[in-house]
């Protein structure tokens, strides 16, 4: 397997250097959401610094962040809602197209996490599915509501961060490991949708990163600590040397920019990887080995 073949990704390396893609979205509009906070940030700079302008939404203040890419002569405007309330999609593209013209790249970055056991959840399991109203029902409806133009004009890549859980079987976190296998089989099913359209769906994974995600308000059931499978998880956490946050950027606005992705339309790109022999693979025909051998994608083994 040519995954078994790539090494960790810690820094940048050149496949995905942004030297090389500086300018190179120029009049590109993007929206990047959950970026009050790690990984939100560096793609909504990376993403400006390839010349592109960008909206940036979060619930909390993203001023600063947009006073920043202002600063380095990009152009941002910053957007405060909840993108997991009804009709909050709708109301994002609309300011978008009215204050930056028409949505060229999405990037679907705000996620949240929920580490409990599933029979210490309050009866209404209201946190649990709060989990899938942000990494799933949010992604889908901002997909829905850029579709229409990206479609009408033939152009546009749709992006949902994922996560490397899809490699694991972990206890506790059934609410997130869902919802990231969720939004991931959406982008293969979408991609197939948007075939021969000029419009690329991607789902990608910073593999371990220092972000807010664990830290966020009911991300851990801290009255459950005592349950002997939350106590076998925590104790299991090991130590991990984890990749500068700007590795995912840099690779997004790769995806955005070389040509040798789009071969890899509704493909699970892992970002934690130097993707170098990745993107030399795409572009053999057929996309190489990646296609005939159906990679990247979730599935389950059967006998």
């Amino acid at each position: 397997m040519i995954e078994s073949t790539l090494q960790d990704a810690l820094q940048t390396y050149p496949a995905v250097d942004p030297a090389e893609f500086a300018g190179k979205l120029k009049g590109q509009v993007a929206i990047v959401t959950g970026t009050s906070a790690g990984t939100g940030i560096d793609i909504a700079k990376a993403l400006a610094n390839a010349g592109a302008k960008v909206a940036c939404v979060a619930r909390r203040d993203v001023k600063p962040l947009v006073e920043y890419i202002k600063s380095k002569g990009g152009e941002a405007i910053a957007i405060s809602e909840d993108v997991a309330v009804k009709g909050a999609a709708q109301r994002i593209v609309a300011k978008v197209e009215s204050e930056l013209g028409t949505v060229n790249i999405l990037i679907n970055n705000a996620g949240i996490s929920r580490l409990s056991p599933v029979a210490e959840e309050p009866e209404d399991m209201d946190i649990w599915w709060r989990v899938h109203e942000v990494n799933v029902y949010a992604p889908v409806m901002l997909t829905r509501a850029v579709l229409p133009a990206m479609l009408k004009r033939g152009s546009g890549y749709i992006i949902s961060v994922s996560s490397s859980v899809l490699y694991m079987t972990l206890p506790c976190m059934s609410a997130y490991s869902s919802s990231k296998a969720a939004i991931t089989k959406f982008h293969e099913a979408l991609a197939i949708e948007l075939r021969d359209t000029g419009v690329y769906s991607f789902s990608t994974t910073p593999g371990v990163v220092k972000t807010e995600l664990g830290a966020s308000e009911n991300a851990l059931n801290k009255g459950a600590m005592e349950d002997p499978n939350m106590k076998a998880f925590m104790a299991g956490r090991g130590k991990y040397q984890g990749q500068d946050a700007d590795v995912l950027a840099n690779a997004i606005v790769a995806m955005t920019v070389d040509d040798s992705f789009k071969s890899l339309n509704g493909k699970f790109i892992n970002a934690s990887k130097d993707l170098t022999a990745v993107m030399e693979e795409a572009r053999k025909e057929g996309a190489g080995r990646i296609g005939a051998e159906d990679m990247y994608a979730v599935r389950m083994h059967q006998l």
